[in-house]
C-alpha cells in the first residue's frame, strides 16, 4: 500500500509520497535542481526548477524573482532596458519587474530605502529545494530583509517566506508589502469580503491634496467589474490602484492560457494600516502588480515578522478574453493552505 505523509508549514504544503520497496524502481521521487547561473546580464543567479516549472531569483537586484514560468511560458514582467543593471553600477534611476517583499503601509510616506528591496542580497541554497536570500541591514528605516523560496519538487509550486527583523534599538512598526509584476493585458481576480469595512467593499486609490487616499464608498473604473462577490480587473488603460479587505487568502491573474494564484494569510484581527486593505492590485498598459499585504506589526528590538505565501501556475485550455471568463475560473482555484 502506498503511504501518504502530508507535511504542513505556512511556506508549503508538501507531499511526499513513501513507495514499498518493489515500487522504488518503478516511481522514482520526483526531485527539483537548483542551479547558478548568469541571467540576462545578472551574474550568481538562482535557478529553480521543477516539474516543467521555473523560477529565477536574482540576488543583486533585492532578491528579487524575475522568472516565473511553466513549459517555457514566462508570468512575470520583465524589462529589457533593464537588464543587468544593478545600484551599484548603474547611477541613473531605473526599474525591473518582477517580484519582490517591501515595507509599508505606502500611505505612510516611508523614507527611500532602496537596499531592502533593490540592493545587492546575499544569496545561498536553503534546504534541499530552495534559497535564501538576505539584504543588508537598512538603518534609515531599522530593517533586514530576508527571503525563503522553495520549489515543491512534484508541482512547482513556490513556498515563500518573507521576513522582516528589527535592527534598531528601538520599537519600530511596519507591514510586509509584496510587489509581485506580471506583463500587462490579463484579468486579475480579487475575492471580495462579505463583512467589508467598505460600502463597495472594495476601494480604489484617490490622491487629494497630494496625498493618496482610499475610497470605499464609491470607488468606479471602467476596467473593473465585481461578479458574484468577486473583483475582476482587466489590466489594461489608464494606471489605476484598487483594494480589498479580502479575507479568502488569495489573489490570481490570468494572462494567455496562464492562471497564476498567489495565497497568503488574512488575520481577522489584523492592523491593515494601508486604507485597511489585506490585498491591492495596481495596473497600467504595462503590467499588473499583484500585492499581498502583511498587517502592520510593532517588533521590539531584534523581533522579526514573517509573511508566507504560495505561488501556482494552472494552465488553461484556451484563452481568457472577457470578464465572465475570466470570473469562472475561479472554481480552477484550490482553497488556500493557509485557511483553517
Amino acid at each position: 500500500m502506498i503511504k501518504i505523509v502530508v507535511f504542513r508549514s505556512l511556506a508549503l504544503v508538501c507531499l511526499v509520497v513513501q513507495l514499498p520497496a518493489w515500487a522504488a524502481n518503478s516511481a522514482p521521487t520526483p526531485a527539483a535542481t537548483i542551479k547558478t547561473n548568469s541571467y540576462t546580464g545578472w551574474s550568481d543567479s538562482l535557478f529553480l526548477n521543477a516539474a516543467g516549472v521555473q523560477a529565477v531569483v536574482v540576488p543583486a537586484i533585492g532578491g528579487r524573482i524575475v522568472h516565473y514560468s511553466v513549459s517555457g511560458e514566462n508570468i512575470i514582467f520583465e524589462i529589457a532596458a533593464s537588464a543587468g543593471k544593478t545600484l551599484t553600477n548603474t547611477k541613473t534611476n531605473f526599474w525591473v519587474g518582477g517580484y519582490q517583499c517591501d515595507i509599508g503601509p505606502e500611505l505612510r510616506g516611508i523614507p527611500d530605502h532602496p537596499n531592502l528591496w533593490m540592493g545587492a542580497h546575499r544569496g545561498e541554497p536553503y534546504r534541499d529545494n530552495g534559497v535564501k536570500v538576505t539584504s543588508p541591514p537598512d538603518m534609515t528605516v531599522g530593517i533586514q530583509m530576508e527571503k525563503e523560496i522553495v520549489i515543491d519538487p512534484a508541482t512547482g509550486d513556490l513556498g515563500i517566506t518573507q521576513r522582516m527583523k528589527n535592527v534598531l534599538d528601538r520599537e519600530t512598526a511596519f507591514c510586509l508589502w509584496d510587489r509581485t509584476l506580471c506583463k500587462g493585458g490579463g484579468f486579475a481576480l480579487l475575492p471580495l469580503n462579505k463583512k467589508s469595512r467598505f460600502a463597495a467593499k472594495w476601494s480604489i486609490r484617490r490622491t487629494i491634496d497630494g496625498k493618496y487616499i482610499y475610497d470605499g464608498d464609491k470607488p468606479a473604473s471602467g476596467k473593473v467589474k465585481t461578479l458574484k462577490g468577486v473583483l475582476v480587473a482587466k489590466a489594461e488603460g489608464e494606471a489605476t490602484k484598487v483594494g480589498a479587505d479580502s479575507d479568502a487568502g488569495w489573489i490570481a491573474y490570468t494572462r494567455g492560457r496562464l492562471l497564476f494564484v498567489k495565497y497568503f494569510p488574512y488575520s481577522p484581527q489584523g492592523n491593515y494600516t494601508d486604507g485597511g486593505n489585506s490585498v491591492e492590485l495596481y495596473f497600467d498598459p504595462r503590467v499588473a502588480e499583484l500585492e499581498p499585504l502583511s498587517p502592520e506589526i510593532k517588533l521590539r528590538p531584534g523581533e522579526s515578522h514573517t509573511l508566507p505565501e504560495k505561488w501556482t501556475l494552472i494552465e488553461l485550455d484556451k484563452d481568457v478574453d472577457t470578464f465572465e471568463q475570466a470570473r469562472a475560473l475561479v472554481k480552477k482555484i484550490p482553497p488556500s493552505p493557509f485557511k483553517n
